[in-house]
């Protein structure tokens, strides 16, 4: 909102010292020239000060004002946001993002009067274009007119990064409600004249006239006030979530697939207070798809409710209860699922335009009655039926377009960390718009968003479904997502053979070929086995048995070429090309302990001629390209 007030207040003082320049222009004598010069300083410094007031940012700097515009051009977040269905994230952001936002989230009568005043404008500008610099009023409405139609086209010009609505613009709500006041006016002058008629009609039926004609308008006022009232009483208190009837708010589950409703997680007090009646005297356990909101709404409850609710982390391993926002983390699910919707039994249910916002689902069984878990035990029978596709930490079963694991018994450090999953399709045209550049569909969850753990004679037994995508699938990548970063790639699941390899099991190749002795002797060892591929201009870094303590640091990497004149500008100075990376931006975990990272190499015309590579304080070696 700081971007909100420093650009809205740059937009109205560069519009105020435009019109004080044109009173300028246009005045007569030395005494009209005081006057205005005079309105103009009081004009900047008011809105100066006030600006300054109430923007605590500008304490600090006063001069941060003038990046406003840039600023969200080179804003860090790159989160994707739901559109229209698909998720895109910058610098994707279609340029009628803003625009749309706009248009399905005013209320109807608002953007009717404010496009009905912007034709009124432009109107009366071009049959009097003279006007448009001496008459105040029509220069106003001009400004209006500009204040509300350059910043969607400078952020789409300027590829602005925009996420979650347009919040980021709020600030066009109030010419637009200007404008509208003056389109309402409009529409009664024109009912004013054509009360009148001609000359020859009686004056009783010109006032009879005149007054059906505002009474009309007056009554269509009245009931779009109406309107949006009954909107505000029945959304209270997610008022922020409204969304007018060009957005098809009557089809169920319509909006939450096809657009973000409530992005700041407010609704997730509703799902805690919830649990806190249902379960008055018990301390509970609660996980959520973010935790970070869960946090936010925990902070608002009364003390004694604050000490009974416990956010579940790392370092809490056995949730209760999960509860799910809106956010849809994944496009193209079956029929039937919510987008990322979770698996245990539902306790509790917000909607809003018919629309799920709040889900409050049990995690561990046994808070509920036999009865309402007898649906599980008969999935968890059907899923161990037969054969499973991976047998592993959790055995894997595909099943349609879903994913079950399946574990037992199954102990609470078993589902601390997150699952990696990620789906390739057998055509990269089938994801999302945001995928398509990496070739695959991140699809990674915790335990609590797909699982349940079984009670009573199921004891001790895990299930997970997860759905997936539903466009046909090339391979699965399975595997945990382990603190600090790591991957434990667990396996790359192969779904149409006749499609040659994914990418990802290249770790597996990798280390296939090294442990068969296919790759040979390394080029160096220390640390790590090294291993280079000039051929594909790619280092290979192995090691087996690994623990996470080995991975620790940086790995630096300099690579040498044999003409130092096919160097990058930059690089020549230092006379090689630094490649230097993370363990967990370049590597993996196998099952069965090996850790691989495969890192690509420049490619140069008359090759490498040698590579230098060493680990934090640990282990150094270098070596020539070719030995």
């Amino acid at each position: 909102m700081l971007v909100n007030l420093r650009v809205m207040g740059i937009m109205l003082f560069a519009a105020g010292v435009g019109l004080r320049a044109l009173d300028l222009w246009q005045a007569r004598g030395w005494a009209e020239r005081r006057r205005v010069l005079a309105a103009a300083g009081a004009f900047a410094l008011a809105a100066c000060g006030t600006l300054y007031a109430i923007s605590p940012y500008l304490w600090r700097d006063p001069l941060a004002i003038v990046d406003a515009v840039t600023t969200l051009s080179r804003h860090p977040v790159h989160q994707p946001t739901l559109f229209r269905g698909e998720l895109v994230r910058w610098p994707s952001i279609p340029p009628h993002f803003i625009p749309t936002w706009v248009a399905i989230t005013t209320p109807p009568a608002t953007l009717l009067l404010c496009l009905t005043g912007a034709a009124a404008v432009f109107r009366r500008g071009a049959a009097r274009p003279g006007s448009i610099l001496r008459n105040t009023p029509v220069r106003f409405a001009w400004l209006l007119l500009a204040c509300l139609a350059l910043p969607p086209a400078a952020v789409a010009a300027l590829q602005a990064n925009t996420y979650s609505d347009w919040r980021h613009v709020y600030f066009l709500y109030a010419p637009a409600c200007l404008l509208a006041a003056y389109g309402l006016r409009a529409l009664l002058t024109a009912a004013r004249r054509a009360a009148a008629g001609p000359a020859r009609e009686q004056e009783g039926v010109r006032l009879r006239r005149n007054a059906w004609l505002r009474g009309g308008l007056g009554a269509l006022a009245a009931a779009a006030l109406i309107g949006m009232a009954v909107d505000i009483v029945r959304l209270h208190p997610y008022s922020q979530a409204y969304f007018n009837v060009l957005a098809d708010r009557r089809i169920p589950e319509h909006l939450r697939t096809q657009y973000q409703v409530l992005y700041f997680g407010t609704q997730f007090r509703d799902g805690l207070e919830y649990l806190l009646a249902r379960f008055p005297e018990a301390t509970l356990r609660v996980d959520g798809d973010s935790r970070r909101q869960l946090w936010k709404n925990r902070l608002i409850l009364p003390a004694d409710a604050r000490r009974r609710i416990v956010i579940a982390d790392d370092a809490e391993r056995s949730p209760q209860f999960y509860i799910t926002g809106d956010r849809a983390g994944a496009t193209s699910l079956p029929a039937g699922w919510h987008p990322d919707g979770p698996v245990g039994p539902v306790l509790h249910v917000r909607r809003i335009y018919r629309n799920t916002v709040l889900t409050v689902t049990a995690v561990d069984l046994s808070l509920i009655d036999a009865a309402a878990a007898a649906g599980y035990h008969a999935v968890f029978r059907a899923a161990v039926a037969g054969a499973p596709l991976l047998r592993s930490q959790f055995d894997l079963y595909l099943d349609g377009l879903a994913l079950t694991y399946v574990k037992e018994p199954c102990r609470p450090e078993d589902t601390v960390h997150p699952f990696l999953l990620r789906s390739f399709p057998a055509a990269v045209e089938d994801l999302p718009v945001i995928y398509r550049e990496d070739g695959w569909q991140p699809l990674s969850f915790r335990f609590a968003r797909y699982g349940v753990r079984f009670n009573g004679r199921f004891d001790g037994r895990c299930l997970i479904r997860r759905p997936l995508p539903d466009y046909p699938i090339r391979a699965l990548e399975v595997g945990r997502l382990l603190p600090g970063g790591l991957r434990l790639l667990e396996a790359v699941i192969d779904l149409n053979p006749e499609q040659p390899p994914v990418s990802a099991s290249a770790y597996w190749f990798a280390h296939a070929a090294i442990a068969s002795g296919e790759r040979g002797a390394p080029d160096a060892t220390a640390g790590f086995d090294l291993y280079l591929d000039e051929a594909g201009a790619e280092l290979t870094y192995h090691k087996e048995p690994c623990a996470p303590a080995d991975l620790r640091g940086r790995f630096y990497l300099h690579v040498f070429p044999a003409d130092p004149a096919e160097l990058a500008a930059h690089e020549r100075p230092s006379g090689f090309a630094h490649r230097s990376f993370f363990f967990p931006e370049r590597g993996v975990l196998l099952r069965g302990g090996a850790c691989v990272a495969l890192v690509p190499l420049p490619v140069w015309e008359r090759g490498i001629a040698r590579v230098r590579t060493s680990q934090s304080d640990g282990w150094s070696v270098e070596f020539a390209a070719g030995e």
